[in-house]
């Protein structure tokens, strides 16, 4: 963790999933009892309640190392519905992506594609692996990680979408797609992007093989036929149409 310009050790596991349970939900009270969950999602010693306390003592100490004995801390408190990590939404990261996500996509819609490239690389940037790994083996810590992830794909695909709107290398956009929808081989978006950058860069006969590949995979596994995006975009690629259409953001 970092405070102003310097990093800030955070102790043992433990001590550091308290906060990042806290961090699940920034300025709201956490019930005990749930943190003490989220902490020790399987099976919590029998001092746990007493080891939570101690973490939170030693967290408080860290977040404002200059307070007084006495002082009623204002970062991290114990109101009577439970613990609060008082601290604005911006300063967390996953807080921030979210909001430059959301930013990136409108001026995806509004088709200022220089800016939302810049604002999605932004939003990119902030990440530095797996979100919340201190807490992921609790339902909410796996819960808030896994919605985070789902995010990452959606602003990795925003962002080679506006790449691609500015006529950015398509080769160079294709490897990166490809590789991304290797893990995730039903994703039709993915698909969408990697037939749009095959078929700029030449490689129609490859992106016909994506659509193909796709829909027996939407087959096998769903029972369902490609979306309307991908239909469409492929009727464009068939007739060898100059410009394929772009396709709603979504």
């Amino acid at each position: 963790m970092w405070s102003r310009e310097s990093a800030v050790e955070l102790g043992p596991a433990r001590q550091r999933a308290v906060l990042s349970a806290l961090l699940l939900t920034p300025g709201q009270a956490m019930d005990p009892d749930r943190l003490k969950e989220a902490v020790w999602p399987r099976k919590p010693p029998g001092a746990a309640m007493a080891n939570l306390q101690s973490y939170v003592s030693n967290l408080r100490r860290m977040l404002e190392p200059n307070s007084p004995p006495w002082y009623r801390n204002r970062i991290l408190r114990r109101d009577p519905s439970g613990y609060v990590l008082d601290v604005e939404s911006d300063v967390v990261d996953a807080y921030r992506f979210e909001r430059l996500l959301r930013d990136g996509r409108r001026l995806l819609h509004q088709g200022e594609l220089q800016r939302a490239s810049r604002t999605l690389d932004e939003a990119l940037a902030l990440w530095r692996g797996s979100p919340y790994p201190e807490v992921r083996e609790s339902e909410a810590g796996a819960q808030a990680a896994a919605r985070l992830e789902e995010l990452r794909l959606l602003a990795l695909e925003s962002r080679w979408e506006a790449e691609l709107g500015q006529g950015r290398d398509s080769s160079v956009i294709a490897a990166d797609v490809a590789t991304l929808r290797m893990r995730f081989p039903t994703r039709e978006r993915l698909s969408w992007l990697l037939m749009q950058a095959l078929y700029r860069s030449g490689r129609r006969a490859e992106a016909l093989r994506v659509y193909h590949q796709t829909r027996t995979l939407l087959a096998d596994e769903y029972g369902v036929d490609p979306g309307p995006e991908l239909q469409e975009l492929f009727g464009s690629i068939l007739r060898g149409a100059p410009d394929a259409s772009r396709g709603p953001v979504r």
